[in-house]
């Protein structure tokens, strides 16, 4: 009995052509993952009335580092929720346009609110537990405010 000599060539391009095809269905899965979910809308309670931002919410240390003023995103704000109260300062090295930052507690009530130029950095010495960054403009705030993620 004689063996075919296609046979092992075509077992073996049939098992490239698998890996390829593993591989491209490996990317697009990984790159369809990547894409940010739709922007969130967050609730903020002021003395002058209740308002709604097109927001993201931050929870990992890699969103915290990616900070509103150089994301690419069309936000009015970023709303970071840290899990245990900090004091750590905020910079906005990098960014392309004033913020407005509101220091929260662990409710929701804002503590302090600075105004930030591109470049500044700022400590707010004092603990805190959010942070809610917005556009220059988009909206005025003040201690005792509420944020509602």
């Amino acid at each position: 009995m004689e063996r075919n000599p296609f046979l092992p060539i075509a077992a073996f391009i049939l098992i490239i052509g698998l890996s390829v095809v593993s591989f491209l269905g490996y990317m697009l899965a990984a790159r369809r993952l990547q894409t940010p979910p739709p922007p969130q809308r967050i609730v903020v309670e002021t003395k002058g009335g209740t308002h709604t931002l097109k927001a993201r919410l931050a929870r990992t240390p890699e969103a915290w580092r990616r900070g509103l003023g150089v994301r690419g995103e069309d936000l009015q704000a970023l709303l970071y929720l840290f899990p245990e109260a900090t004091d750590a300062p905020f910079s906005t090295e990098g960014y392309r346009f004033p913020v407005l930052l509101a220091f929260l507690d662990a409710h929701g009530r804002v503590l302090q609110v600075v105004q930030l130029e591109p470049g500044k950095s700022y400590a707010p010495g004092l603990a805190y537990r959010g942070l809610l960054e917005v556009r220059s403009g988009v909206l005025r705030l003040e201690p005792g405010d509420r944020v509602l993620p």
